[in-house]
C-alpha cells in the first residue's frame, strides 16, 4: 500500500510540474512592436527612459487590444509621459478591462500624483481573466479633468491565473486517495 501511495504521489507531483507550467508572461515595451496586442485611441510607444506606452492625448481615450482573451496580473504606471518630462496637471486617471463583448469585468481610479519620479511606478493590479481590452479614460475629460499623459509599462499577464488545472485536481485527488487508504487500513487493525 504504501508503495502505490509513492508512486501515485510522485506522478502527481510529476504531472503537476509538467501540465502546470503557466504561461506567464511580462510585456516590457522595450520596442514599438509586442505581440499579442496592439494599440488603439492614442496609446502611443515611446523609448525615452526605457521602452513603455503612453496616454498621449487627454482628450481621448486610450486602449490596450490583445489578440486573444487574456488574464492580466498587474502593470506598471507613472504619471510622466517620458523620462525627463516636467508639465502637467497630474491626478486621477479611470481604467477598465472589457471582455470580448464590451462588458466591463473590472475597473479603478489611479492616484498617479505622488507618481511624477521616473524610478517611482504604482503598480495596478487586476487579476482578471478573459480581458480582451485594457481602456484608460483620459484624464483631460470629466470627472477629473486633469491634463497628463501617464505612463503604462511592465504589463504581467497570464501568471498564476486561478485555474484549477487538471494535474493540480490529479495530485489533490491522490493525495485524498491516499488519505482514505491510510484511513482505511489504520480502522483494520
Amino acid at each position: 500500500m504504501k508503495k502505490k501511495l509513492l508512486v501515485g504521489l510522485v506522478t502527481g507531483l510529476f504531472l503537476s510540474g509538467v501540465v502546470g507550467v503557466a504561461s506567464a508572461n511580462v510585456l516590457t515595451f522595450d520596442t514599438n512592436s509586442t505581440p499579442g496586442i496592439s494599440l488603439g485611441g492614442s496609446m502611443m510607444w515611446n523609448g525615452t527612459g526605457g521602452g513603455h506606452l503612453y496616454n498621449e492625448n487627454y482628450y481621448d481615450n486610450d486602449f490596450i487590444n490583445f489578440d486573444i482573451d487574456t488574464y492580466v496580473n498587474d502593470f506598471q504606471m507613472n504619471a510622466m509621459p517620458w523620462e525627463g518630462y516636467g508639465g502637467g496637471n497630474v491626478g486621477l486617471i479611470d481604467i477598465i478591462a472589457l471582455n470580448s463583448v464590451g462588458d466591463t469585468i473590472w475597473n479603478t481610479t489611479a492616484d498617479l500624483t505622488n507618481y511624477t519620479d521616473w524610478n517611482n511606478w504604482l503598480t495596478i493590479s487586476v487579476e482578471t481573466a478573459d480581458v480582451a481590452q485594457l481602456q484608460f479614460i483620459a484624464p483631460g475629460n470629466a470627472p477629473h479633468h486633469n491634463g497628463f499623459w501617464p505612463s503604462v509599462d511592465n504589463l504581467r499577464v497570464n501568471e498564476n491565473a486561478p485555474v484549477p488545472e487538471p494535474a493540480t485536481m490529479l495530485l489533490f485527488g491522490t493525495g485524498l486517495a491516499g488519505l482514505a487508504g491510510l484511513r482505511r487500513r489504520q480502522g483494520r487493525k
